[in-house]
């Protein structure tokens, strides 16, 4: 198997010459761009269930 050498200057894995290189980049960022979407979608549902919950809790205060 012979080394090849990139082509570019810039020795980042989005603009590798290898085409597992690239994979690997493009499953990073995707990864960490799911990881995101992830964190801001579960803030928000654990946020309703809390707002959800006080209203419930203070209902429940008010129909004693």
């Amino acid at each position: 198997m012979s080394e090849t050498v990139d082509t570019f200057s810039y020795k980042g894995w989005m603009n590798s010459d290898s085409f597992i290189k690239r994979s690997f980049g493009v499953f990073g960022y995707n990864l960490v761009a799911s990881l995101i979407v992830q964190a801001v979608v579960m803030t928000l549902v654990i946020a309703a269930f809390v707002m959800f919950g006080g209203l419930a809790m203070v209902i429940g205060w008010f129909s004693r």
